[in-house]
């Protein structure tokens, strides 16, 4: 088992160059939408937005550490996502229930699906 020190340097070293800095992105955009959402009451509608990135993040991270799962995770969030876009006629409610960044996220899907050779079965 390996120490956080040593998972850290690998999630920088071993992914592609643009993987840590989509992570970085990631874990940016989750604090700012948790502060932005502060205000709210903790299990109201509008937490969505912070749980969807949390997701996202937790994801990507371990894309950085070459996860086959968070690569499957991470396309099943953004096909969830999609899904709810399509489906959702309300322009209003779709902002709600889904991801803001849901185009965004499909990009980042195909950077994993163009890298994905090179993940570990674990």
């Amino acid at each position: 088992m390996r120490g956080f020190r040593s998972f850290v340097g690998d999630i920088i070293r071993k992914p592609p160059f643009l993987f840590p800095w989509v992570a970085l992105f990631h874990i940016v955009l989750l604090g700012y939408t948790i502060w932005l959402y502060s205000s709210e009451p903790l299990w109201s509608a509008g937490w969505l937005q912070p749980l969807w990135l949390l997701a996202y993040t937790i994801c990507w991270i371990f894309i950085c550490d070459l996860r086959k799962w968070a690569a499957y995770g991470y396309i099943f969030l953004t096909s969830v996502d999609l899904l709810l876009y399509f489906f959702i006629p309300d322009p209003g409610e779709r902002e709600l229930y889904g991801s803001v960044l849901f185009l965004v996220n499909v990009v980042f899907c195909f950077f994993v699906l163009f890298f994905f050779r090179r993940f570990g079965q674990e």
